[in-house]
C-alpha cells in the first residue's frame, strides 16, 4: 500500500486551520517511516516510543491525548488516547491496532500525533474504555457555506453508560442554545474561509465553557443523524 497523507488525514487539514482565531488543542505530530508503519501491525518500534516520549516530555504535561493523524479509537479511551504516563508502548499499539482494524482495509495513517489534554464538560462515562461523555457538535460545510449542524452523542450510539440518569443528561448536554449556534457559526465560517470543499467540523465543549475544534474530516466519509436532510450529501 502506498503511504499517502489523505484529505481526512489531521496531517491534511490541521496546518490550514491551526492559526485561526478559534480555540484548539496544542497539537504536535510526527510522521512515521514506511517501516515504521508497517512494524505497527505486529508491535510498536521502540523509535515510534522514544519520539512520542521526547516530543510529551519536552512539549506537554500529563495527562495528554494521543491519536493518529486518522483516528485515536477513543471507545478504550483508557488503554488508547488518554495517556496518563503508563505503559506508553501498549497505548500506541493500541491505537494503531484500532487504526489498522478500521472498516475494512484499515485506516492509511501516517503519523502518531499529540495534543494537549482538555477537561471537557463530561457528565458520565461510556463503552468499554471508560470514554468521557461530552457536549459535542458537528458541523457541516460545502461550497462556502454551512449546511447543517447536529449534537454528536445521540442515544443509539452509547453503550455501558456509567449512571442510570444517562439518558436525562444526554438530553440536557445535547441542546443547542441560540448563543451557542452563533459562536460555532462563527467559527465554521472562519474555517471556511481557509479550506474549500465538503468538510464536517466537530467541536467540544469543555469543563471551563469554552467550545474547542478538535477534528475535521470530509463531508462525504461523515456520519449525520438519518433524520437529517442533508445526510446522502456528496
Amino acid at each position: 500500500m502506498k503511504l499517502t497523507i489523505t484529505k481526512d488525514s489531521l496531517l491534511y487539514w490541521h496546518p490550514k486551520v491551526r492559526n485561526l482565531d478559534i480555540p484548539q488543542p496544542q497539537t504536535e505530530f510526527i510522521l512515521l517511516s514506511k517501516k515504521e508503519y508497517y512494524a505497527t501491525m505486529d508491535n510498536m518500534p521502540k523509535s515510534i516510543i522514544d519520539k512520542v516520549d521526547k516530543v510529551i516530555e519536552e512539549k506537554f504535561k500529563l495527562p495528554v491525548f494521543i491519536r493518529t493523524d486518522q483516528a485515536s479509537g477513543k471507545h478504550s479511551w483508557k488503554d488508547t488516547c488518554y495517556y496518563t504516563g503508563e505503559k506508553l508502548g501498549l497505548h500506541l499499539f493500541k491505537i494503531c491496532e484500532a487504526n489498522h482494524c478500521a472498516d475494512v482495509i484499515g485506516l492509511p495513517f501516517r503519523g502518531i500525533v499529540i495534543r494537549e489534554f482538555i477537561e471537557m464538560a463530561s457528565e458520565y462515562t461510556a463503552f468499554w474504555g471508560e470514554m468521557p461523555v461530552s457536549p459535542e457538535r458537528r458541523y457541516f460545510i460545502k461550497d462556502g457555506k454551512i449546511l447543517c449542524h447536529h449534537h454528536y452523542w445521540i442515544r443509539e450510539a452509547i453503550r455501558n453508560p456509567s449512571v442510570e440518569n444517562w439518558e436525562e443528561l444526554s438530553d440536557e448536554m445535547n441542546k443547542q442554545t441560540e448563543e451557542e449556534i452563533k459562536l460555532l457559526s462563527f467559527y465554521a465560517e472562519q474555517i471556511i474561509k481557509v479550506i474549500d470543499g465538503f468538510w464536517s467540523i466537530d467541536f467540544c465543549k469543555a469543563k471551563n465553557g469554552k467550545w474547542y475544534l478538535i477534528d475535521m474530516a470530509t463531508g462525504e466519509n461523515s456520519w449525520h443523524p438519518n433524520d437529517c436532510i442533508k445526510a446522502g450529501e456528496k
